[in-house]
């Protein structure tokens, strides 16, 4: 099974995205689940360093990646660090209710001030 599990600010924002496993949907190299979630990802990762000039910072291994976003971003490229996040969360979220049985996404907010 993926796994999604996303933390976000008091404020709703999300800090960090970290996905692991394979769903086990189809035999390695037809899996169009995990397909679909590393397509989402590196994307989004491909995006923050090409489109924001931004160090993603990511970290990718086999089944596994970590995405903690910088804090000290000035406010209009972090508003679209912020847009590309979102748009991968959607996509995620999408692809886990098209295949329930194969994403389990999950998110918590740290508590603290807005």
């Amino acid at each position: 099974m993926v796994r999604v599990y996303v933390i976000r600010n008091p404020g709703g924002a999300p800090v960090s995205v970290e996905i692991s496993g394979h769903s086990n949907f189809a035999p390695h190299g037809s899996d169009i689940v995990c397909a679909a979630v590393s397509m989402l990802t590196q994307t989004i990762i491909f995006a923050i360093e090409d489109l924001l000039q931004m160090d993603s910072g990511a970290v990718v291994e086999e089944g596994y990646v970590q995405l903690t976003l910088p804090s000290n971003v000035e406010p209009n490229r972090k508003e679209k660090l912020l847009l590309l996040v979102e748009t991968l969360l959607l996509g995620l979220k999408e692809t886990k209710n098209a295949y329930p049985d194969f994403i389990q996404y999950s998110e918590e907010r740290k508590p603290g001030e807005k």
